[in-house]
């Protein structure tokens, strides 16, 4: 058959397959400009309290203080996103808008390692993840905050690629559990993650697997050994374990509360019984595995509404403008949701690639992972790249099968 007689999109299909690369490519720089004019729009201004605080624990280690509230050391927060901070904060002197570059450039980064990711399935599939995420509207949006969740989808990314490529060369598991490390002390929820990544590198790759797993520990020990001697405590990664648990395990937590549940009463309590940090952390959560042990029907019911919410759409109630944004996230996620439901529905038709099964594996974990405590939608942001991976993949696969039908 001549090039003029193939269908439409068999061209279509194949053009898109030569040119992936370049189609990638240009998604990292259609992200930059996208992003980083938003990021001009917003300019110094800071939306959120969580905003604040970050700023705060930045400032603190730029003034030599180290990571602390004024004058007194925490481990309140995960500190991997100031860290990143940092050295932003240090040239800018502090310059809001130029501390929100990192996440421009960690979207970025993530448009060209999710391409690499799902090519691994298909040229086409990789250009098709390039160019959604790119433009991805949440994606966008929270790169522009100060969140650490851009810069850990990123991570996630890398530590993925990279972490596939050492079953065939095990040097590839240093910058995979590197990436990993960093991972756990910016998101701790996404540590178990590793475990998975090991189990698909296989045990046939064993001394890639301890490799890995050496690497990720490097960072998060280091960090360890920080709280022990500044806090007096062994702290995995932060103190804030427990208010999160007990936001989301108590009488008037809803799937959607979040943090918006009153807790005031926990914070009383805490104060009467002059709690230091580690304290009110451990109080904390025995308060919330007191609430799910008495009442275990009213908890497995919360933990499916939480299951349920991580796939919304919305995280506020209406305000002035809300309605744009909502229908704008809904209009935009949903079809890539049902797109990746019906990549897993086609199956036993259409085999899942070795990726589509970690990304599959990746998301159901962290959706029960998060539910434990409480969801938010930019906590799912890691996630929504999975679920655009899986998306392209139904396309390209449908796409390849009909046009050689």
């Amino acid at each position: 058959m001549t090039e003029l007689a193939m269908p439409r999109s068999t061209l279509a299909f194949d053009w898109l397959s030569a040119r992936s690369r370049h189609i990638a490519v240009a998604a990292v720089g259609l992200s930059l400009l996208v992003a980083g004019v938003y990021a001009i729009v917003l300019g110094n201004e800071l939306r959120y309290s969580d905003e604040h605080v970050y700023l705060e624990l930045t400032q603190s280690l730029a003034d030599g203080r180290g990571f602390a509230f004024g004058t007194d050391a925490t481990a309140y927060r995960p500190p991997g996103y100031p860290f990143l901070l940092l050295p932003l904060h240090l040239v800018s002197g502090g310059n809001v808008f130029v501390m929100r570059l990192l996440g421009v450039l960690c979207l970025a980064g993530a448009v060209w390692f999710g391409y690499l990711l799902a090519r691994r399935i298909s040229s086409v599939a990789g250009a098709l993840v390039a160019a959604v995420t790119a433009v991805y509207p949440l994606f966008v949006y929270t790169a522009t905050a100060l969140y650490p969740q851009i810069p850990a989808l990123l991570l996630l990314l890398v530590m993925f690629e990279f972490g596939l490529r050492a079953k065939d060369r095990w040097v590839w598991a240093i910058p995979s559990g590197l990436a990993a490390g960093f991972l756990t002390i910016t998101v701790p929820s996404f540590a178990p993650t590793l475990v998975l990544l090991a189990l698909f590198i296989g045990w046939r790759a064993r001394k890639a697997i301890a490799i890995l797993l050496v690497a990720a520990a490097v960072i998060p020990v280091l960090w360890c050994a920080r709280n022990a001697v500044v806090m007096g405590s062994f702290i995995p990664v932060s103190t804030n374990n427990g208010v999160n648990l007990l936001l989301g395990n108590n009488p008037d937590a809803t799937g959607s509360s979040g943090t918006s549940v009153d807790v005031s009463a926990y914070e009383q309590r805490a104060k009467e019984l002059k709690l230091d940090e580690v304290g009110i952390d451990e109080f904390y959560s025995d308060q919330a595995v007191d609430w799910i042990t008495a009442n275990p029907a009213q908890a497995a019911g919360l933990y499916a509404a939480k299951v349920a919410h991580n796939f919304a759409y919305s995280d506020t109630l209406k305000t002035e403008g809300q309605g744009a944004s909502d229908l704008l996230a809904a209009l935009s996620y949903y079809p890539l949701l049902a797109l990746a439901l019906l990549r897993v529905m086609l199956s036993k038709r259409f085999p899942l690639h070795r990726v589509d099964k970690l990304c599959l594996w990746a998301i159901v974990l962290n959706v029960l992972l998060l539910a434990v405590f409480f969801t938010r939608i930019r906590f799912r942001v890691p996630l929504d790249e999975l679920t655009i991976v899986l998306a392209a993949s139904t396309v390209a696969v449908w796409w390849d099968r009909r046009r050689t039908a």
